[in-house]
């Protein structure tokens, strides 16, 4: 109660003080929060790039000490001379006696002097067990090689090995070990190794330290190499992410972490440095903020005050005209003479108000009436509807909704200009409202559609029947357009109430299923709603609906399927398939997906992403596995269609830097018969691009041998259907074998597609293929499946 007094005694200005405080003021405190984050953010940024600095140094000259030992160690190790020492068939006992083990030892002794941080330079025989090592040293009968703690490592590795940290057998000091193999003829006879002096590392990181940037450096087991403040137990049990910046917290403090790994050792370096570096100046950064912003709200506040004073006199006048406003007095006058902005809204008020007077009885209009035919537009006829049904209590009464929709209406718009189809919806308006009996409402639902409700008793419905046809019929007779004979021909979906759907809403959405369906069966006709469209529609609506987000969330790849080459059995190609997981629906087949894309009009977007990613990756295939002559992409009759698809594909090689020659697109027989003489000069184009043309799929379809003569094809391609019969069937031999010849005549190459079996694959290499596809040699491969299978099973 005393609250509701203080804020009516507050008054208006004091109301609006009060709220922009209780604004501003929060505000303020958010700013203040933003700028001390962004400010910590800014510090914590600061240390992550020095951290990284650092330690980017530090491993660069770890890396750099271990790169210039290896390579000393590999050249040693790949040396004729060691190599021969270890295949000869010395004892430990006669070693000293071979003359090769003379250069061996003069060798090893003057790498030992020479190179600064070695300990020990030796050469280890696994048979017959024992080392040599400069200075003429031989280990004595008690040394065991294959019980040294170096050798499990040395064994696992194909190449340079490094050691854990271990006690030397002969120096009895803590060392590491850079160890090569030495083998022969794919044997291993031992390997020549080069012991590094732990102190060389201190020395390398110790200059990069401060008082509070520390470093630690670990061996690939977590040994510890380096550690100059002894706190690596605190980081043992925390997993740290590598290249990753964090705050960890231990029992001596929070530390900001860096961590990175060191190529091809192992090793991993840990940069940290305490919490305080960033807590310290940013807590004086903080009081400084808190002040400034204390004052900058006083001062807003203050201003706020005194302009609010003056501004704000006239307005409880406004607010009275505005109720009288509400109550439908729209053309009272308020009296304000100011001329400032609270004059001027005053007078746009008054002025409102007039205009509002004027159109509100147009306005009603224009709700309830469609503008071009005067009929009752989606709303009435929605509100009529639902009366009806309301009204509906007789069983043996029903309600039919006809929707009515211009087939290729478009056309006439596009072709002629929106006068002559605004009057043609004007003509067949008059033409239908013509034909229509009592106990009906017709009207324009929207566009090119129109809507007819029909009340009748059940057992009158043959004569609804005969006036939805006689509707249909009624198109059958010309339009006069400006003076010009147009034909139109219409499609009709009707739905029926109580027997179709219950409410307003699903008998229509039952109807527009219905029409959906007529159109889609080939439009012209009149179709009755039944449940088996509506299933159909909602699966297509609802693929549409996911194609839509498809590409946005990432949820389209390829996968790549190998094609072998017959004479060497090696890959020699891909293909690049499309495939979709959607996140609910699981893996969706293309011959689902593709229909739906080709008729949503998102094939285009879809086709543009699958040349895009097949091209960028081409790329990294070729240079990584060179023997992969090209990929072979799909491409649609739409996007061939389109004037913009040769520049596309010259834009993406550029973009990309990828030899024409490495991409092969594919079609398919239909491209000629819908694409016609168009799309015939793109194929020129794009095999004047150096770049291949598979025809696709042939021996289905539109099959003609006149197809190989008209079109500029690089490649034939069998298809499975032929493939998956030949082994029983002769006939498809015989075929088979009359596509292979006559292409070959043509200096095509063929490919069989679908080779399941290995009587497949001896049937097709029989009749002179070049090149076979199927799940024999491989299926369709992701990226690191395909990336496995061509550095390891690259033949049939």
């Amino acid at each position: 109660m005393k609250k509701s007094r203080f804020w009516k005694r507050l008054g208006f200005r004091g109301k609006v003080l009060f709220a922009m405080s209780a604004i501003v003021i929060p505000i303020l405190i958010v700013m203040a929060s933003f700028s001390y984050n962004y400010s910590k953010n800014l510090f914590e940024s600061q240390m992550e790039e020095e951290l990284a600095l650092e330690n980017e140094l530090v491993v660069q000259q770890i890396y750099t000490l271990l790169s210039s030992k290896s390579e000393i160690t590999k050249q040693l190790g790949e040396l004729e001379d060691v190599r021969e020492l270890m295949e000869s068939s010395v004892e430990r006992e006669n070693v000293e006696e071979s003359n090769t083990y003379q250069q061996a030892n003069q060798l090893m002794t003057r790498v030992q002097e020479n190179t600064d941080g070695v300990g020990l330079v030796w050469m280890a025989f696994l048979e017959p067990n024992f080392l040599i090592a400069d200075n003429g040293y031989v280990t004595d009968a008690a040394y065991d090689i294959h019980k040294r703690p170096w050798i499990k490592k040395a064994n696992e590795a194909e190449g340079l090995s490094y050691s854990d940290i271990y006690v030397d057998y002969t120096t009895k000091e803590l060392t590491v070990s850079v160890i090569y193999p030495v083998e022969s003829e794919g044997r291993r006879l031992g390997y020549f190794g080069l012991d590094m002096h732990l102190d060389t590392i201190p020395k390398l990181i110790g200059p990069y330290e401060t008082k509070e940037n520390k470093h630690i450096l670990l061996t690939e087991t977590g040994q510890t190499l380096f550690d100059s403040d002894n706190i690596n137990s605190e980081f043992e049990n925390i997993a740290l992410a590598e290249n990753v910046f964090e705050l960890v917290k231990t029992s001596k403090g929070n530390f900001y972490v860096e961590t990175q790994k060191i190529d091809s050792t192992g090793w991993q370096m840990i940069s940290y440095a305490p919490e305080k570096t960033v807590t310290q100046p940013l807590a004086v950064f903080g009081q400084i903020i808190g002040i400034s912003w204390i004052i900058a709200a006083i001062l807003i506040l203050i201003t706020l005050s005194w302009l609010l004073r003056s501004m704000l006199k006239d307005l409880p006048t406004i607010v009275k005209h505005v109720r009288q406003m509400e109550r439908g007095n729209l053309v009272a006058k308020m009296g304000i003479k100011s001329k400032d902005e609270i004059g001027e809204i005053a007078q746009s008020i008054e002025q409102m108000g007039n205009l509002l007077n004027q159109q509100v009885q147009e306005i009603d209009y224009q709700a309830r009436f469609d503008s071009l035919t005067n009929l009752p537009n989606r709303f009435s006829i929605e509100r009529e509807l639902a009366g009806w049904i309301e009204e509906l209590t007789d069983s043996d009464q029903m309600i039919t909704v006809a929707f009515i929709d211009l087939d290729h209406f478009k056309q006439i718009n596009d072709s002629k200009g929106h006068a002559y189809g605004d009057s043609l919806l004007v003509q067949v308006a008059h033409r239908i409202k013509d034909l229509l009996p009592e106990n009906s409402c017709f009207g324009r639902f929207s566009g090119d559609e129109f809507i007819v409700l029909l009340h009748s008793k059940k057992d009158k419905f043959p004569g609804v029947r005969a006036t939805l046809t006689s509707i249909h019929t009624s198109f059958a007779k010309a339009f006069y357009l400006n003076e010009q004979a147009f034909f139109v021909t219409s499609s009709i979906g009707v739905s029926l109430y109580p027997m179709d759907a219950q409410s307003c809403e699903q008998l229509l959405i039952n109807a527009d299923t219905a029409l959906y369906k007529a159109k889609a069966v080939g439009r012209n006709r009149v179709l009755y709603f039944n449940y088996e469209m509506k299933e159909a529609f909602e699966k297509q609506h609802m693929m549409e609906q996911g194609l839509r987000e498809a590409i946005k969330y990432n949820q389209l790849s390829l996968v790549y399927q190998p094609q072998f080459n017959l004479k060497t059995r090696k890959t020699e190609s891909l293909e690049a398939l499309l495939r979709w997981r959607h996140p609910e629906w699981g893996m969706i087949s293309p011959a689902e997906f593709i229909p739906v894309a080709e008729e949503s009009g998102k094939i285009q977007e879809i086709g543009d992403w699958v040349l895009e990613t097949a091209i960028r990756e081409i790329k990294s295939i070729h240079m990584e596995y060179p023997h992969v002559s090209s990929v072979a992409i799909n491409v649609s009759t739409i996007q061939l269609r389109e004037t913009s698809f040769i520049h596309l594909l010259k834009t993406l090689l550029n973009k990309y830097h990828v030899d024409p020659g490495l991409i092969e697109i594919e079609i398919t027989e239909s491209i000629f018969i819908e694409g016609g003489e168009e799309v015939l000069e793109t194929l020129e184009k794009i095999r004047e691009m150096g770049i291949s043309i598979a025809l696709d799929d042939f021996g289905t379809g539109y099959s003609s041998l006149n197809y190989l003569r008209i079109l500029p094809i690089n490649r034939v391609k069998i298809d499975r259907s032929f493939v998956q019969k030949m082994e029983n069937d002769s006939r498809v031999q015989a075929i088979i074998k009359s596509v292979i010849d006559l292409s070959h005549d043509l200096g095509f190459n063929v490919v069989a597609e679908g080779v399941e079996t290995q009587k497949q694959l001896f049937l097709i290499k029989a009749l002179n293929a070049d090149v076979i596809q199927g799940f024999y040699g491989s299926k369709p491969l992701n990226w690191t499946q395909l990336h496995d299978f061509l550095k390891d099973r690259q033949t049939l």
